[in-house]
């Protein structure tokens, strides 16, 4: 029999930065084979850019154009939103939606913001929301949640989702060298951006949490649900410490149900070394999901880079075209953020004048309830650094370690801004 006919499915496409480009390039390497797998032959109509007259190597430049809307009204079935930021990016999305075109978007902070309205709209206007590229790049934790755990009730997620945070972690850990060394390297290396802040302060990770878990819960969370923290300041002496304990240091953000709402948390956590998370190196990212039916599922891989984004918009493209439209599905409450207590064990550094400190920390530690585990003083190696306390605490809730870190602050022992780490797994 003759091969069945392909359907064309035509794409306008808003930015040609690097995953814009990954993306010609994949659709221009592969079209053969995505015909084959999906009966869909895919066309660019129009690609939005900023300066026309700059070198693109695979770009057809008579694609080329400066105005949003000659790509939306090109005659294109899909608009693929590769703009990023917040505006005008909200308003090519809001327009192309209103238009009854299918969209596919790897913008994580305008998810994270409004997510809950655009699934809506696009809803609204039957037609399909894709944003797999948006959390984890490659990796199709997207597609996993909203397909194939439908029948799991997820009961918590947690992972890696910053690569630039593992890779400095990563180094922290295997070179015994300081944050900023290791910062220096990320950056050289193209893994972290000249202003590492949205990284290297969480914000970056908490966005993609946001986005994971009203998938997971199919709940609307608020956006400021999310408790943050960064890694600016763990040093090369906590991750030795760590390791010595049986532990490695990883940022790791968590979503768990507690009741009717949600806790949701960023921070920087002692792993075991045997923990799944423990081991994801570099710039690579993981999510752990636990569900009812299937236990426990790790998905891993490249987190961001040109590739594996663009595979990831590449797969919402085709999965859209393949089921020839669909509508997104709207999230049906709204959980409310709960900080909990944060009851677990707890890594504590004090810098101190002198290590006999030791004795009225561990002191003002059980005055507050807080059983200690294991505490060491450690004498400074040279002049330029500083001695230190080391704790390790029996579990407890998250407020009383904070109490006793702000008594110990009032007795004048410290020399320096002390450390708390959840110990995880």
């Amino acid at each position: 029999m003759p091969a069945a006919a392909s359907r064309k499915l035509k794409i306008g496409l808003l930015g040609c930065g690097t995953v814009g480009r990954g993306l010609v390039e994949l659709i221009s390497k592969n079209q053969k084979l995505i015909r084959q797998r999906s009966g869909v032959e895919l066309e660019i109509t129009k690609v939005l850019v900023r300066d026309p007259g700059k070198a693109r190597p695979g770009v057809d430049s008579a694609l080329l154009t400066t105005q949003p809307e000659k790509v939306i009204q090109s005659g294109c079935d899909m608009v693929v939103e590769l703009v990023g930021g917040i505006e005008p990016a909200r308003g090519f999305i809001q327009r192309s939606l209103s238009d009854g075109k299918h969209v596919v978007t790897a913008n994580k902070a305008l998810l994270a913001q409004d997510g809950f309205s655009l699934l809506q709209a696009a809803e609204s206007r039957q037609v399909r929301l894709g944003f797999e590229a948006s959390v984890c790049g490659g990796i199709p934790i997207i597609r996993a949640l909203r397909n194939g755990l439908v029948g799991n009730s997820i009961q918590s997620l947690s992972g890696i989702l910053n690569g630039t945070c593992n890779y400095i972690l990563t180094r922290m850990t295997e070179q015994r060298v300081e944050f900023e060394v290791a910062l220096r390297e990320a950056q050289a290396k193209g893994f972290a951006e000249a202003d590492p802040t949205l990284d290297v302060d969480g914000h970056d990770a908490a966005q993609k949490l946001k986005i994971l878990a009203e998938l997971a819960f199919n709940a609307h969370i608020a956006s400021d649900a999310v408790q943050v923290e960064g890694i600016r300041e763990i040093t090369a002496d906590d991750v030795i410490a760590a390791w010595e304990l049986g532990y490695v240091i990883k940022h790791v953000a968590t979503a768990e149900l507690a009741g009717d709402a949600i806790s949701l948390r960023v921070q920087a956590v002692l792993l075991p070394t045997a923990h799944q998370l423990a081991r994801i190196r570099d710039e690579n990212n993981a999510v752990l999901v636990r569900g009812d039916a299937v236990g426990e599922m790790l998905f891993s891989g490249k987190g961001a880079g040109s590739l594996p984004s663009a595979s990831a918009v590449l797969s919402d493209v085709v999965d859209i075209a393949a089921h020839q439209g669909g509508f997104s599905t709207s999230l049906d409450t709204t959980l409310a953020a709960t900080t909990g207590n944060g009851f677990s064990r707890y890594y504590l550094r004090f810098p101190v004048a002198d290590p006999s400190a030791i004795g009225p920390i561990t002191t003002a530690l059980e005055r507050n309830g807080i059983a200690v585990s294991n505490a060491a003083a450690v004498w400074a190696k040279s002049e330029s650094m500083q001695h230190q306390v080391r704790v390790l605490t029996h579990p407890c809730p998250r407020p009383e370690v904070e109490a006793a870190r702000r008594d110990i602050g009032k007795l004048g022992l410290e020399r320096g801004k002390s450390i708390s780490l959840r110990v995880g797994g």
